[in-house]
């Protein structure tokens, strides 16, 4: 029961609608203030994303919501994992991904505007077939879907 309401309360603070796997419990949630979350920077740069090996080995999927600040170098910093589903193997890859992203900053915005803002990011691990799993409930400018081949056990 409390993993339903931290579902429906972290969709509910995106002042969207709610992710596929909290829809059913909307009605036990408490009305949430929404507050507009900051349009992510568009990515520069991805740097090199990868399903890690050992995690295909073992069948692992997850998805993952991680919370960030951005640099003035453009890079994401203060990097927390806000949620997570499924394999924790995967953790570490998903914050590597996001640590790795390099973001465009715009010039009218100054750098500690830019650093003060928290911004969030949906990382999501599937072995093919790929599809099924769905994301967490932020623009699709911040998702990051990462597919792999499945890999004979050890």
């Amino acid at each position: 029961m409390a993993l339903k309401k931290v579902c429906v309360l972290l969709c509910l603070a995106f002042a969207g609608p709610l992710c596929m796997s909290c829809r059913a419990f909307a009605d036990e949630a408490p009305a949430a203030e929404s507050q507009p979350l900051p349009a992510l920077p568009k990515i520069r740069s991805k740097g090199t994303i990868y399903y890690p090996d050992k995690a295909k080995r073992l069948n692992a999927q997850g998805r993952f919501l991680l919370a960030f600040r951005i640099n003035d170098h453009g890079r994401a910093a203060e990097i927390k994992i806000e949620s997570a589903e499924g394999s924790e193997i995967l953790s570490d890859s998903a914050v590597t991904i996001v640590k790795n992203l390099v973001f465009e900053r715009p010039a009218a915005q100054a750098s500690a505007v830019l650093g003060s803002q928290q911004y969030r990011m949906s990382v999501v691990f599937e072995l093919e077939p790929c599809g099924g799993l769905s994301h967490f409930d932020v623009p699709k400018d911040a998702r990051i879907s990462v597919c792999g081949s499945r890999l004979p056990g050890p």
